[in-house]
C-alpha cells in the first residue's frame, strides 16, 4: 500500500486537518489515562468519567494541545503522536503505581523527585494487567500506522510559527480554568469516593486534569492576608531563651517507618510478644498518639513538621528556620541519619538547610557498612556509636533519624513461618501474608528499641529518647488488609479518622535525665499533630526555647491537633470547617507566622 500523502497546498487546511486528526487520535490516549486513574480498574469510576462531558473535556484538551503543538514544532504527525503517548500514558502509569503502593497520586510536585522515584520503584513489583498492556501496544502500533499511511507537511515555517503562537494563546486561555477551585470542586462523582481522602478526590477527576491542577500547590503561596509586620510583632512578644548549661540533656529522636500498634484494635488478634517490648517502654515513658496528616506515604510531611514546627509543606531550598537551628545555636552537635539514599526528598541538601551539621545516609556511609539496607537492630547501633563520638568531643548531642525497616510493600507470599497475626476464618491468604510479614518486621523493630533503651539506661549522661511513627502502613490495594481486619477507616467520623491517621509516640528519659529535668517522664501524653511534638519534648525537658517555640506552646494548648479533616479543640474533635472563630483566628495567626519564618533565613 502506498502512503497517503496529504497534498493540499493551503496551509490553513493542513493546519485544520492536523488539529482534527490530533483530536481523534487523542481519544485513545484519553481512554488509557482514565484507566490509569486508579490503582485497580474501577468500572463504576470509569463509567462516571464517561458520563461527565466536562470531565472528559478537561482531561482531553491538554492532550490535544500538546499533540498539535508538537506537530507544529516537528512537522511530523506520527512523532507528535508518539511523544504525546509517552508523555501522558507514561505519567498515567506512574500515577497507577503510586496509587497502588502508596495510596498517593502522581502530582506536579513529584517531578522534582523524578530521579529518586526511579530508585524507589526498584523496591516494588511493578506489574500491569493484560488489558492495559494490550491497550498500550495498540497505541504504539497506531504510531506505525500513522507513520506508514498519513503524512501532512506544512512547508511554510511562518505558518508553523504562527500556529505555535496560537497554541500558546489557547493554552493561556484554558489555563485559568485548570486552576479554578470552583471548577475543580464541580468535577468528579463524590458518591463513589470518600471525599475526605485527597487521593480519592484526585482519582474521581481522571488523571490529566487533576495532575495539572496540582501544579497550583507546587509553588509556595503566602497565606491569604499575609502580614509580615504582624508576624514580627507577635514573635516580638516573646524573648529568646538559652538553655542553661546544667539543663542540657542529649536528645535522640527516631521516626519509625510505617510504625503503628495494631494490638490496640479489638478486631485484631496478635501474638502478645510482638508488641511486648514496646508496651513495656510505654509504661516507663510519656506515651500518646500522634495524629499525622498522611497515610501509607508522604513520610517527609511528618518528619519536617517535627523538625520545624510547621504545618504546611515547604520545599526548603535555602537555610530555613527550624528547631534544629536552635539546637545548633545552643552548642549541640546536630546529626541526622537515614539508611537509604540521601537524595530521597532532597534530604541531602535540605537537612543542611534545616541546620544539621552532618547527614549520614546510604550513599556516603551505610553502603560501605553493608550492601543491603540496615535493619533497625544494626541501624540503632550506629546511632549509639555517633552519640558516643559526640560525648567524647564534649558537646551535647541532638540526633534525628528516619528508619527504613518496615517500609512497604509487604510481600503477599509468606516470608516467615511464625504466625504473628492469629489466622481467622475468612482471611484472604495474600492479605494475611501482607499483615503477618509486616508484623514480623515490627517485632524486630521493637526488639531493637528495647536494645536501644537498655543502652541509654546504662549511660551516665542525661538522655531523652523520642520515638514516633511517621504514618500507618500500606496494607494491600484499596486498603484490603484493613478491611479484612475489620478496622474502620471512615475518616468522616472521629474513630475512623484516628484509625487512619494515628501512630504512637513515646518520650523517655534515663535516670540522669530525670534528675536534670526533675521530670519522671512517665505520663499519658495528649493527642498531638506532628508540628507540636517537638514542642512537647521541650516542655517535658523544661526548655523555653526561642520565640517561635514559646508561641507554639500556647498554640498547642488551644489546638493540639490540626488537620484538614478534624481539629482538636478543648479536648473535643471538631470537623475543621466547624471550629470556633477564636480558634480560626489563632490558626490563621499561626499560618502567618509559619510562612514568615519559612521564607526568611535563621538570624542567629
Amino acid at each position: 500500500m502506498k502512503k497517503i500523502i496529504i497534498f493540499f497546498e493551503n496551509n490553513f487546511v493542513k493546519s485544520a486537518l492536523a488539529l482534527l486528526l490530533s483530536t481523534i487520535f487523542s481519544i485513545g490516549i484519553l481512554v488509557v489515562t482514565l484507566v490509569l486513574s486508579s490503582a485497580k480498574f474501577n468500572e463504576l469510576l470509569f463509567q462516571s468519567y464517561l458520563a461527565s462531558p466536562l470531565l472528559l473535556l478537561m482531561n482531553i484538551i491538554p492532550i490535544i494541545l500538546i499533540m498539535v503543538l508538537l506537530y507544529f514544532i516537528f512537522n511530523t504527525l506520527w512523532l507528535s503522536y508518539l511523544l504525546t503517548v509517552i508523555l501522558f500514558v507514561g505519567g498515567g502509569l506512574v500515577n497507577k503505581f503510586k496509587l497502588t503502593y502508596r495510596d498517593d497520586p502522581f502530582v506536579f510536585r513529584d517531578l522534582k523527585l523524578f530521579a529518586e522515584s526511579l530508585q524507589m520503584s526498584k523496591q516494588y513489583s511493578l506489574t500491569v494487567d493484560q488489558m492495559l498492556v494490550i491497550s498500550i501496544i495498540i497505541l504504539l502500533l497506531f504510531t506505525i500506522v500513522i507513520k506508514l499511511f498519513i503524512n501532512i507537511k506544512i512547508k511554510s515555517k511562518k505558518t508553523r510559527v504562527i500556529n505555535i503562537v496560537l497554541m500558546g494563546i489557547l493554552a493561556g486561555v484554558f489555563g485559568n480554568s485548570y486552576f479554578d477551585e470552583d471548577v475543580y470542586a464541580l468535577i468528579g462523582d463524590e458518591t463513589l469516593i470518600n471525599r475526605w481522602i485527597g487521593s480519592q478526590q484526585f482519582q474521581s477527576k481522571g488523571f490529566v486534569y487533576p495532575f495539572l491542577y496540582s501544579a497550583k500547590g507546587a509553588k509556595e503561596i503566602a497565606p491569604e492576608h499575609y502580614d509580615e509586620d504582624q508576624a514580627i510583632e507577635t514573635l516580638a512578644t516573646f524573648n529568646y531563651q538559652n538553655i542553661a548549661e546544667d539543663q542540657k540533656v542529649n536528645v535522640i529522636s527516631i521516626m519509625l517507618e510505617a510504625y503503628n500498634d495494631f494490638s490496640k484494635f479489638d478486631t485484631v488478634e496478635i501474638r502478645e510478644d510482638v508488641y511486648q517490648d514496646f508496651h513495656d517502654l510505654q509504661e516507663q515513658a510519656i506515651s500518646g498518639d500522634l495524629v499525622t496528616n498522611i497515610f501509607a506515604g508522604g513520610t517527609i510531611n511528618t518528619e519536617r513538621a517535627f523538625l520545624t514546627g510547621y504545618y504546611s509543606y515547604t520545599d526548603f531550598y535555602k537555610n530555613t528556620n527550624s528547631h534544629v537551628w536552635y539546637m545548633k545555636e545552643q552548642g549541640y552537635t546536630t546529626e541526622t541519619m537515614h539508611p537509604i539514599t540521601g537524595s530521597f526528598y532532597n534530604r541531602r541538601n535540605v537537612n543542611e538547610f534545616l541546620g544539621f551539621d552532618h547527614f549520614d545516609h546510604y550513599d556516603n556511609r551505610f553502603r560501605y557498612v553493608q550492601e543491603p539496607y540496615l535493619s533497625d537492630w544494626a541501624f540503632f547501633d550506629v546511632i549509639t556509636e555517633s552519640f558516643e563520638n559526640s560525648i567524647t568531643s564534649g558537646k551535647p548531642y541532638f540526633h534525628f533519624s528516619t528508619t527504613y525497616q518496615n517500609h512497604g510493600p509487604y510481600d503477599t507470599e509468606a516470608i516467615t513461618t511464625e504466625e504473628y497475626l492469629v489466622n481467622q476464618e475468612g482471611y484472604n491468604i495474600e492479605d494475611y501474608n501482607i499483615a503477618n510479614n509486616y508484623l514480623s518486621g515490627i517485632k524486630a523493630t521493637n526488639e531493637a528499641i528495647k536494645k536501644l533503651i537498655t543502652y541509654f539506661e546504662q549511660r551516665e549522661e542525661p538522655v531523652v529518647v523520642v520515638l514516633f511513627g511517621d504514618h500507618n502502613p500500606w496494607l494491600g490495594v484499596g486498603n484490603s488488609v484493613y478491611e479484612m481486619l475489620g478496622i474502620d477507616l471512615d475518616v468522616s467520623e472521629v474513630t475512623g479518622f484516628k484509625n487512619y491517621y494515628t501512630t504512637p509516640y513515646v518520650i523517655w528519659g534515663n535516670a540522669a535525665a530525670t534528675e536534670v529535668t526533675r521530670n519522671g517522664f512517665i505520663a499519658e501524653g495528649q493527642d498531638l499533630s506532628p508540628n507540636h511534638l517537638m514542642t512537647e519534648v521541650f516542655e517535658q525537658i523544661g526548655w523555653a526555647g526561642n520565640e517561635f517555640m514559646q508561641y507554639l506552646k500556647g498554640l498547642k494548648e488551644e489546638i493540639p491537633v490540626n488537620h484538614t479533616v478534624f481539629f482538636e479543640e478543648q479536648g473535643v474533635y471538631i470537623q475543621s470547617e466547624e471550629i470556633a472563630p477564636a480558634s480560626v483566628s489563632k490558626w490563621e495567626e499561626y499560618l502567618n507566622i509559619e510562612y514568615y519564618l519559612a521564607s526568611t533565613k535563621p538570624k542567629k
